[in-house]
């Protein structure tokens, strides 16, 4: 079993995945893709939240779970690592009113094929949650994938900053279609970029889509809202 170093767990923490059972764990990963489990999330997401619909509920997870699939992504570019466990291995639990994750210490391996890593990423943690979310809350597949890429734009953007070995070799895989077929026809990732560079996207970062963030209670739009008409909406 490959051991983690401390630096590795922290950057793990910093994109709130812990290693190990917690006290508070409710649920898997695997257990949102069922009816009752999916029902069990809505239900806790609008009791942290106040999300008004499930609708909005599911676009607030992802939000969360978007830190989840950064993490793998940042564990890949910067420490050639890759945890290959399942989605019924990761664990959701709750801290301080907020949605955390956490994976067993087994199943962490070098990383042996770039394209293919980021492929079973993408395949694994990705495309599951969202494609089922999707159905299940009716909201655009777009959405919830704009709501994974902020964070992935944020962590590649600081990465590329440090001169990190690996960032734009795994950022430009991402941006690649051939490695979101046959989920998807094209790549999303590419399609937030809107021809722009990742560094110079990340410092005018502006979304495509509306997160639906501004229908939780006492909430206004993102500054970065495609429907925001000016910096003076900031919640």
């Amino acid at each position: 079993m490959l051991k983690l170093h401390a630096e590795q767990i922290s950057a793990l923490e910093r994109f709130s995945v812990r290693i190990g059972e917690q006290a508070t764990t409710f649920m898997s990963a695997a257990d949102m893709l069922s009816e009752s489990g999916c029902d069990k999330l809505f239900e806790i997401i609008q009791s942290l939240s106040g999300a008004p619909t499930n609708t909005v509920a599911t676009s607030i997870y992802m939000r969360r779970h978007g830190f989840f699939i950064a993490a793998q992504l940042h564990l890949m570019s910067e420490h050639n690592l890759l945890w290959a466990g399942d989605l019924d291995d990761v664990s959701l639990f709750i801290e301080n009113d907020t949605i955390f994750f956490s994976v067993p210490p087994a199943g962490f391996r070098l990383v042996q094929n770039r394209e293919k890593d980021i492929r079973f990423i993408l395949e694994t943690y990705g495309h599951p949650v969202v494609d089922y979310l999707s159905k299940r809350a009716k909201i655009a597949k777009l959405i919830l994938w704009e709501n994974i890429w902020g964070y992935v734009l944020w962590m590649y953007s600081m990465l590329l900053q440090e001169s990190s070995l690996f960032a734009q070799q795994d950022l430009d895989v991402l941006l690649d279609d051939e490695a979101w077929k046959p989920a998807m026809r094209r790549s999303p990732f590419k399609q937030y970029l809107n021809n722009q560079q990742a560094l110079d996207a990340m410092s005018n970062y502006k979304r495509l889509t509306c997160c639906l963030y501004k229908e939780l209670p006492n909430t206004e739009k993102c500054p970065y809202c495609p429907l925001a008409k000016s910096k003076s909406t900031i919640a």
